[in-house]
């Protein structure tokens, strides 16, 4: 599957990278392992039901309570954001 990366997710990347929040090794392997095996199960990828965006979808940091929205449409996932669970939910509550 191709990804592409929003702006925005890159920046809670660096953001959360910097402040040693989330290791880099462990969202680029959540990364490889999407593009290899979108349904693995310890991705827990998920759809979101929202009505701004048909296509959402979350996918879990392996081993960490961090989650990354992205939208899949035609075997293309764009990653735009990059979340703890708090703010994820808060992001999704009026979807």
């Amino acid at each position: 599957m191709q990804i592409i990366f929003s702006n925005v997710y890159l920046k809670d990347k660096n953001k959360l990278i910097t402040k040693n929040h989330l290791l880099e090794s462990s969202i680029n392997q959540t990364e490889e392992l999407f593009k290899i095996e979108p349904t693995n199960p310890r991705l827990r990828l998920h759809k979101i039901t929202c009505k701004k965006d048909k296509n959402r979808y979350s996918i879990t940091i392996i081993n960490t309570q961090y989650r990354i929205l992205a939208t899949i449409c035609d075997n293309v996932a764009t990653f735009y954001r990059l979340l703890d669970h708090k703010k994820y939910d808060r992001y999704n509550k009026n979807c």
